[in-house]
Formats: structure tokens, C-alpha cells, sequence
């Protein structure tokens, strides 16, 4: 069959936005299929918005592929008769962040037009699609309330997870992701604060913006945790991130209202480390088990503080976390295999 594999980008930032379409790819093809992917740029400035989303309706693919697979938004413009969406997050400043500090369209006059026209943009062209599926029930749900729409959940794999690896547990928690707000890099600095062991953190991720990192340095600075706090920022490579997380005592991954448990989960799973979320992390709670796979806190310097050190107490309950959380992947069929047969049958 021949495939195309279609998404938006912001060019110079990569995250598992940019890594579900390379990995789709990549995994469709070993399968036979030939795949060709399509990354449209597209930067969410919101009176540029629908200008971008109407030269991307524009664009003609009709008969390039057999089938259409839409990734990120709004991809899912491009019209083609055999379309699929594997739907990863709306444009979430008009939908669940609306009304909230993450709000990026003005209450305005202007603003209110930008934000109707991405509702009836998405709601007419998420329903031609032939199959539409989400990577994660937090996704699932909001389609559901926000666009009045039924999707199967279809959980994102690792790719190349076999080279995962744990060699022991050391002295540090890793926390794997592009630097950015709704991160909250700035929450795991504050909880270094309040650790008694003596347990280090290290930040590796590129940011979203230069300030972003800026900011993260100065807090280390101004706490005073300089020695104990360890942030490399830049897009890391994947061998280095697999050897911080084959020598890391736990990971965390804290993100506010995360769409989906996040790739960090499934490394340190694979990895088998532990994980350290919170209560509002979104879609990690569709992975964590509390006490069994990691920890679940309250979004609190103290409470994540906590969960460090229960971990550097006691290495052998992290090693038994962190085995639990392997079976947690296994037993949920996170696979490749699942995947490709969903999209293309």
C-alpha cells in the first residue's frame, strides 16, 4: 500500500509530536508498505492561524497515496477519500486551555472569530475521516466533549525499545523532555529544595524557547542547588538518553494535563525505573499505578521531594517499580505490531 504519513511541525523543535510520525513511518515500512511523509510548518500564532489552515486545505494530495494517515494539528485538512487520523492534541489554547494563563487567542473581537473558525475547521474535517484514533483516553475524552466525537484509543510505542537498558540504580532522577512551561521543569528544581538524601536531578531537553532555559538556570542559581541540580539544554541524543536512564534511580515526568503518558514514560519503563507523576499530569495516569509502577503526588515541591527520597531509600522497592512498570506496557499491548495493523486495515 501506498502511504502517506502527513503532520505539522514548528520548524527547530522536535518532541513526540516529530517522533510519532518518523517512527509510523519508519515502522510501516519495514512492513512492506511504501510511506512517504508529508511535514507541513505550521506555527501556532493565532492571527496567522487560519490563513496557514486555508493553504493547507489547499494543498492537493488526493491522488498521491491510497491512504492518508494525519498526525498533529491540523493535518487532518488535507483531504483525501481513504483518510485516517491518529488525532494527538487539539489546538489546545481554543479547546481545554481556553480560559486558562496557557490561553494564547484574545478574548476579543478578532480573537473570537480565530477560535470559531478552528472549531468549525475541526469539526468538519476530523469527520471525514474514515478512522479516527487518539494516543490516549485524555484525547479521547475531549473529543468527545469538545467536538461531539467517538475515537479508539491507540497507545504510541517506543521504537528500537529493545535498546533500553537499566545497568543500576544510581544517585540521580532523570527527567527526559523539551523544556517548556507547561512542563514544569521549574516545579522539579523547586522540589530539589526539600530532598534530604542526597539524590541529584538532571534536565536534559532542548527548549521551546531560549528564555525558557534562561529562566530554569537562573532558579538553580537563586536556590542555591548548583551541584545538585544538573540541566543540559539541548535536544540530547539517543544514545545519551539511553544511557541516562540506564544509570538514573527513577525518572520524572510532571507535564500539567499531559495529552498522553509522554515517551519519557515508556524509556524509563523500558528502562526498568521508576516513575514520579502527578495528580494533574493528564494522560500518565493511563499508565502509573501508584505505589506499584512509581509515585503519584500532589503537584508540590514537597510532594515530589517526598517521592525522591522514598526511592533513594529503599533501591530494591525502585528496581520491583520499575519491573512493574515493564509489565504495565506489556500487559496494555503497546505495540508496533497493534499499531501498524489499526491504521492500515
Amino acid at each position: 500500500m501506498k502511504i502517506l504519513v502527513a503532520s505539522t511541525h514548528v520548524p527547530f523543535i522536535r518532541g513526540g509530536g516529530t517522533m510519532i510520525v518518523e517512527d509510523l513511518a519508519a515502522e510501516l515500512t519495514e512492513r512492506g508498505h511504501e510511506v512517504d511523509i508529508l511535514t507541513l510548518p505550521f506555527w501556532s500564532v493565532w492571527d496567522e492561524m487560519v490563513e496557514q489552515m486555508l493553504a493547507l486545505r489547499l494543498i492537493n494530495v488526493q491522488k498521491r497515496a491510497d491512504r492518508l494517515i494525519c498526525i498533529r494539528t491540523p493535518s487532518y485538512l488535507l483531504e483525501h477519500e481513504n483518510k485516517v487520523a491518529w488525532f494527538i492534541h487539539h489546538h489546545r489554547g481554543a479547546y481545554d486551555l481556553w480560559g486558562t494563563p496557557f490561553q494564547d487567542i484574545p478574548n476579543s473581537k478578532e480573537g473570537l472569530k480565530v477560535l470559531a473558525s478552528i472549531k468549525t475547521a475541526d469539526n468538519r474535517s476530523l469527520r471525514e475521516v474514515k478512522k479516527l484514533f487518539t494516543n490516549s483516553q485524555v484525547v479521547s475524552k475531549r473529543l468527545s466533549k469538545f467536538n461531539q466525537l467517538d475515537s479508539t484509543v491507540l497507545y504510541p510505542p517506543l521504537r528500537y525499545a529493545e535498546r533500553f537498558h537499566c545497568k543500576n540504580y544510581g544517585d540521580y532522577i532523570f527527567y527526559a523532555s523539551r523544556i517548556a512551561t507547561p512542563k514544569r521543569q521549574m516545579l522539579a528544581v523547586e522540589s530539589m529544595q526539600f530532598v534530604k538524601s542526597d539524590t541529584r536531578l538532571v534536565i536534559a531537553g532542548s527548549p521551546d524557547e531560549p528564555q525558557a532555559l534562561i529562566e530554569l538556570q537562573e532558579l538553580v542559581k537563586r536556590l542555591k542547588l548548583n551541584g545538585r541540580v544538573e540541566i543540559r539544554g539541548n535536544w540530547i541524543s539517543d544514545e545519551e538518553k539511553i544511557d541516562l536512564f540506564a544509570d538514573a534511580l527513577g525518572s520524572l515526568y510532571i507535564p500539567l494535563d499531559e495529552d498522553s503518558y509522554g515517551y519519557p514514560t515508556l524509556e524509563s519503563f523500558q528502562s526498568l525505573k521508576p516513575v514520579i507523576t502527578c495528580t494533574d499530569s493528564g494522560g500518565t495516569m493511563e499508565i502509573m499505578e501508584d505505589g506499584v509502577n512509581g509515585f503519584i503526588c500532589a503537584p508540590t515541591p514537597e510532594a515530589i521531594a517526598v517521592a525522591i527520597d522514598a526511592l533513594a531509600a529503599d533501591r530494591a522497592a525502585a528496581a520491583k517499580m520499575g519491573q512493574a512498570g515493564l509489565a504495565r506496557m506489556q500487559a496494555m499491548n503497546i505495540s508496533w505490531d497493534y499499531v501498524c495493523e489499526q491504521l492500515v486495515s
